[in-house]
């Protein structure tokens, strides 16, 4: 029995050794792992320190590329690695607009106040004069260097960088070495530009007060004419009366008879300088209410002319294109590039013409411009190419009235119109005695010219509709009327209906403007001195009961 206990010692001994061993080996395993998830934890932080680091590194050195370019000290590669880093929204746009906006809320504070004032006084003003003085304000120095000196690197619509500029801000410093005579000169302007508001203002007040005396002369105009109308007509028959009652009593009574045909030739004589005097009032009334406006209206160019091309007789380049509506067969008048300061006058030309009272050739003086262009190229935006067209009369002053560089072009139809207008009359435009509206309607709506309406001479009634855009009437040649015609009663009934259809067209708003001033102004070619014979020459398909027609004047020399 106690030999099996001292044979169990050793098993025991080496089981318990066993057993420690195990947990040692055990807890030093342990320790070793945690060590090592420990260095593992540690060396991933630090690797992501490193990356933060080296990403600051990089925002830096990229904002520092950024104050380089700015300032104007760019490094080797420092504009090549910007442009081709630069992205919408990044931190090279963003870091920019801060820039500007600082350099743009340092350097414009004289600038906003300029403005500020100029804003003040154009809100007196009517909506259009405030667009163009807003314009010219904007427009004029220091406002433009200003803009230049903090603008010249910027961030695009889609908040990225733009392309760097080859200057920076030391060298935009460096452009105002004379500031003192830019600010010098710049206060000038701002003197100037006070003084022409001052003058503008009293411009604008003189015109309204001149605009409410022409539309009270414009309203009473109607009545006027058609009382003179009237008149002349009354006139005409009382004269008519007289006659047939003078030649019937001299033909009853042979005693008196060389009495009564003296009588009745000077009652003749009279009718006829009374019928004279009617129809140069009618033509006088018609074209009364737009003469001022006509000679008013060529202080205010459309263009000019900028060379003769090369190798070509008759087509000039002008300086109008198709920003300004111009297509291909747009037409323009032109007069000389002094015409503003000479004036209306200076293209007046005297015509021979027959005086029926004076029983001679008088005088007649007519405007004649330099001469009329056509368009037959637009070029581009700013530049169109022209032909020449000669006098129908045959007139043209080679020196007189040969076009150059300078010369002025104008136009009722402008920015690419339409033009609204009707026609009332006969259009003779080449004087051969045949009434030429209906080519007169194609020619002027190929220009840009729309035709609202026409008085039908024929049914004596418009074709077509006045509306509110028919701004002006165009009124062609009045038939003559003489007490010996055989249609002296057809023509002043058609006379009183054409005379009407004006009357109407004014009641609804439209100006109206006398052909030879309306085809002048607008480059159409006509024939200057159309005789009387021609114009009752055109106007006999119009009479109802037409008689045998008779030459009233003879052809000037």
């Amino acid at each position: 029995m106690a030999k099996s206990k001292e044979t169990n010692v050793p098993l025991i001994s080496a089981l318990v050794f066993f057993v420690l061993t195990t947990i040692a080996f055990g807890v030093m395993w342990y320790l070793s792992f945690s060590e090592m998830e420990t260095h593992v934890n540690a060396k991933k932080t630090a690797e992501k320190d490193l990356a933060g680091v080296r990403s600051s590194k990089d925002e830096a050195e990229r904002l520092a590329r950024v104050y380089r370019i700015y300032l104007g000290i760019p490094k080797d590669d420092d504009v090549t690695v910007i442009d081709s880093e630069s992205k919408a929204g990044d931190k090279i746009a963003s870091e920019l607009k801060q820039i500007n906006d600082a350099m743009a809320a340092k350097m414009v504070t004289t600038v906003d106040k300029e403005q500020k004032e100029s804003e003040a006084f154009v809100k007196q003003l009517d909506s259009k004069t405030i667009d163009q003085l807003r314009a010219y304000i904007t427009a004029r120095p220091p406002y433009e260097s200003v803009a230049r000196f903090v603008t010249f690197w910027q961030v695009d619509k889609d908040g990225k960088a733009n392309k760097p500029s080859g200057q920076g801000l030391l060298d935009q410093i460096a452009g105002f070495k004379n500031r003192g005579d830019a600010y010098s000169a710049a206060e000038k302007e701002r003197d100037n530009l006070r003084a022409q508001n001052a003058l503008l203002a009293a411009e604008i007040k003189a015109y309204k007060a001149l605009e409410g005396q022409f539309k009270t002369e414009i309203d009473q105009l109607p009545t006027k004419i058609d009382d003179k109308v009237k008149a002349a007509t009354k006139a005409t028959e009382d004269a008519k009366t007289k006659y047939e009652t003078a030649e019937s009593d001299a033909r009853n009574s042979n005693s008196e008879l060389t009495k009564n045909l003296a009588a009745a030739e000077r009652e003749l004589t009279k009718n006829k300088d009374t019928i004279k005097v009617s129809n140069e009032e009618i033509k006088r009334l018609t074209a009364a209410t737009t003469r001022r406006e006509n000679e008013q209206s060529y202080d205010d160019p459309v263009g000019k002319i900028v060379r003769r091309v090369p190798n070509s007789e008759n087509v000039f380049e002008i300086n109008i294109g198709s920003s300004a509506g111009v297509r291909v067969g747009f037409r323009f008048m032109v007069l000389p590039y002094d015409f503003p300061e000479k004036g209306y006058k200076s293209r007046v030309l005297n015509f021979r013409k027959y005086d029926e009272r004076k029983r001679e050739f008088v005088n007649d003086p007519q405007f004649k411009a330099k001469g009329a262009v056509e368009v037959i190229e637009v070029v581009n935006e700013r530049l169109a190419r022209v032909r020449y067209e000669p006098d129908l009369d045959g007139r043209d002053d080679p020196i007189r009235d040969g076009i150059i560089a300078g010369d002025l072009l104008y136009s009722d139809v402008k920015n690419g119109g339409p033009l609204h207008v009707a026609l009332v009359g006969i259009f003779d435009v080449n004087g051969d005695g045949t009434d030429d509206i209906s080519s007169l309607i194609r020619d002027l709506n190929r220009m840009g010219v729309s035709v609202d309406a026409y008085f039908d001479l024929q049914k004596r009634t418009w074709v077509g509709q006045l509306t509110e855009r028919t701004r002006t009437v165009v009124t062609g040649y009045f038939p003559q009327n003489t007490v010996g015609d055989a249609n002296r009663d057809e023509k002043t009934k058609l006379i009183g209906a054409m005379t009407k259809a004006i009357a109407d067209a004014q009641q609804k708003g439209a100006k109206s403007i006398d052909l030879k001033d309306f085809f002048t102004r607008n480059g159409l070619k006509y024939r200057l001195n159309v005789s009387e014979n021609s114009i009752n020459q055109a106007a006999m398909p119009y009479l109802r009961n037409v008689g045998v027609g008779m030459e009233l004047t003879p052809q000037a020399p």
